[in-house]
């Protein structure tokens, strides 16, 4: 059996510069930030969509996502870049995702696209600030973003083979130990699915 690391993605209450002082003080380092847009395109219905859970609904689509960093990073070299990501859905299971392209590789993606009835279904737009600890394998993501909020995301390989309740309880239990204060009960925002349906949808898993 497959295992998998569940992530988790909590509205805060808070304003951005309130969690950096925060994470700062407790002795994280913003190792990346950026600004990204991303375009999902489809071929599924709207209606079919609707039954999607978010995993489902990121996992149906082509995103493609511009990046411009506004902050040193070891993982950008070139500013306003774009990538297309999930490309396999489109062309075949063996095709990998494409990245660094400019915006001149692009349009005739997107013409592609059209031309093989998929449809851009939602383009979303955030600012996103990474942090770390000491020996943190992973990062926490705090996402400023349009139409939904102030969003952390956290995942932690580290407990990976733990059932998929404990790993949730185990992180609550990390990032209250950082500062922040959330419950067991606390459910997820579903980006996706919110902001396709117009209303609140939350989960307890974010990427299953």
């Amino acid at each position: 059996m497959e295992k998998t690391i569940i992530e988790i993605g909590l509205l805060l209450d808070g304003d951005i510069d309130f969690y950096i002082e925060m994470l700062e003080s407790a002795g994280a380092k913003n190792v990346f930030s950026c600004e990204t847009l991303d375009k999902y395109w489809t071929r599924e219905k709207y209606d079919d969509l609707l039954k999607m859970t978010e995993n489902q609904i990121k996992n149906s689509c082509v995103r493609i996502r511009n990046v411009n960093v506004f902050s040193e990073s070891s993982f950008y070299k070139n500013n306003d870049r774009y990538s297309i990501q999930n490309y396999k859905i489109f062309k075949n299971q063996t095709c990998t995702d494409l990245n660094n392209l400019d915006i001149g590789s692009v349009k005739p993606f997107t013409q592609e696209l059209e031309e093989n009835g998929w449809y851009l279904i939602l383009e979303t737009f955030k600012r996103d600030y990474h942090f770390k600890f000491s020996g943190m394998k992973s990062c926490l993501q705090l996402q400023e973003i349009d139409g939904i909020g102030l969003v952390l995301y956290y995942d932690n390989p580290d407990f990976i083979d733990m059932p998929f309740e404990l790993q949730r309880k185990s992180l609550i239990d990390e990032l209250n130990s950082y500062g922040f204060n959330f419950s067991y009960d606390e459910l997820g925002i579903d980006k996706l699915k919110t902001l396709l349906t117009g209303s609140t949808s939350v989960s307890k898993y974010q990427n299953l």
